[in-house]
């Protein structure tokens, strides 16, 4: 089988995951649906692709969901980016739902300058930790940035890598 979702505007796949019950979670951007230019979204499927819901995350500006994790407790993770909860810059935004989509924290992370989580993984003590870029900490102007946070979104550590730049 294959499968479209989406509206009259651009909408992306950026991740999915196969869930618990078989079927499957996909995490993107839609600027066909929501609340601003582009949202997080998220599309819940059956097994076999037919949608069961979707929901939508995000502000005024650009919300750009990069990845999804399915949580212990049976709901979801995103990581992304946002420049809806901030003046003049973007900050990585980490969404949890619960297993029917409803939002039930959002956290953002990040400085002055401009910060992106990209990939999301589960960890073993049942926390999380992304990784993307960051322009406010570390050597350079985009440097590497890993972040460990536990179930709740509150920052255990976070790592920069890489040179200055050139």
């Amino acid at each position: 089988w294959d499968k479209t979702y989406g509206g009259i505007g651009d909408d992306y796949a950026e991740s999915v995951v196969q869930t618990s019950d078989e079927g499957y979670a996909l995490a993107g951007i839609t600027n066909s649906f929501g609340a601003g230019r582009e949202d997080f979204w998220l599309v819940k499927t059956d097994s076999s692709g037919e949608m069961l819901w979707s929901k939508t995350f995000g502000g005024a500006g650009l919300d750009w969901a990069h990845s999804v994790v399915q949580t212990n407790d049976g709901g979801y993770l995103l990581a992304g980016v946002t420049n809806s909860s901030v003046a003049s810059s973007y900050d990585a935004l980490l969404v949890k739902t619960d297993s029917a989509g409803n939002m039930q924290w959002n956290r953002t992370y990040g400085g002055t300058n401009y910060e992106e989580a990209r990939s999301l993984v589960r960890t073993s003590d049942e926390g999380y930790a992304f990784a993307g870029s960051t322009s406010s900490y570390g050597a350079g102007d985009h440097d590497f940035w890993l972040v460990k946070i536990d179930s709740s979104g509150n920052v255990q550590w976070n790592k920069t890598y890489g040179g200055p730049s050139t």
